[in-house]
């Protein structure tokens, strides 16, 4: 037989054996490309063992903001826990296919862009013989209402970078007779760490809406100071980084503060008072919409500090990310009951 009928009847071998591999594949209703090659297809004929565990990963309805970024795929892993490698994954979403593979981790997945206001963000991911979809209506620029957050709701910005930081769930007991997520940032002067949720866009073109349930905690002699935010940039280059507005708890006081360029935090309106410590729940509110603030703090039904007004003429920020703050010496805070949501003055 010479070399080119070898070939045509290796060729024809290996088309029969897709043939019957498709078929296979089909018949356990396991996902599959048209143009797999066979080894591809042999990869997806291990989803028929019983020894793998897939578990499918989709953007959340708080994730789904307009301009945002998401992740969606799948980890791979075998009965013992360990990572299965390079198992095709395909994640469908705006028209588009993306097949991937899980790497040395178990895990494959897809960046993708979430769309316009008022579009729908849909998708699907296949695993073998697992899918999963998700489909939201991004109606919202940003938003987030959460009893109970968890620390992979945000993403962690350090001023230094290594600075010590812990979060964990603060499960409900008697002394604070309600549950959160109990953040502590470590002992250093001059440091400062942000929670910003995650795939908040920075916001430029609205105002915003920013309220929770805080504990204040001391764990330092020194100084604290734990407060809700705008942070104007990520990227920080110094603990009192360019532009932060603030509604926090101090030594002694509280109310809101403003670090502008020169990395000064000013006050803008403060109160002399202490809030307590370690044991009870105020609620920290504002309202901001391109220079106008109310910002108000409660014990209960008691309103602690208030103020309201034009504060364009002390502060200027072209853009912002809410976030969570902890900064001075120490000090720690457990927080629940989140609500980020677009605002204007108007309303």
């Amino acid at each position: 037989m010479s070399i080119a009928s070898n070939v045509i009847d290796e060729n024809t071998k290996l088309g029969t054996a897709r043939t019957i591999l498709r078929e296979k594949l089909t018949a356990w209703d396991i996902d599959y490309n048209n143009n797999d090659t066979l080894f591809q297809l042999l990869k997806r004929w291990a989803y028929t063992s019983n020894l793998l565990s897939v578990s499918i990963f989709c953007p959340s309805e708080n994730e789904c903001i307009a301009g945002a970024q998401v992740t969606a795929g799948a980890v791979i892993v075998d009965n013992d826990n360990q990572p299965i490698q390079d198992m095709p994954v395909k994640v469908v979403c705006g028209g588009q296919t993306y097949n991937v593979f899980t790497n040395s981790n178990g895990r494959a997945e897809v960046t993708l862009t979430v769309g316009n206001v008022g579009s729908t963000f849909s998708g699907t991911v296949y695993a073998g013989k697992e899918s999963e979809s998700w489909s939201f209506e991004n109606i919202k620029l940003f938003g987030m209402e959460e009893e109970n957050p968890t620390s992979s709701m945000f993403d962690i910005i350090k001023y230094p970078s290594d600075i010590t930081l812990t979060l964990e769930p603060y499960e409900y007991d008697t002394g604070y007779n309600d549950s959160g997520l109990l953040v502590s940032k470590a002992i250093n002067s001059a440091s400062a760490a942000f929670l910003i949720p995650k795939g908040t866009p920075a916001i430029t073109d609205s105002g915003i809406h920013f309220k929770c349930g805080m504990v204040q905690k001391k764990t330092s002699n020194s100084g604290w100071g734990d407060a809700i935010c705008l942070l104007n940039s990520k990227n920080l280059s110094h603990a009192r980084d360019t532009k932060i507005l603030e509604l926090g708890a101090y030594p002694g006081k509280k109310g809101v503060k403003y670090s502008n360029s020169d990395h000064v935090v000013r006050d803008v309106s403060v109160t002399t008072g202490q809030l307590t410590l370690d044991s009870k729940w105020y609620t920290f509110e504002f309202y901001y919409d391109q220079g106008y603030l109310e910002a108000t703090i409660k014990d209960g039904s008691t309103t602690v500090f208030s103020y309201s007004g034009d504060v364009s003429s002390s502060i200027s920020l072209d853009s912002y990310y809410p976030a969570f703050m902890i900064y001075d010496y120490g000090g720690s805070m457990i927080f629940n009951n989140i609500l980020i949501e677009p605002w204007t003055k108007e309303e």
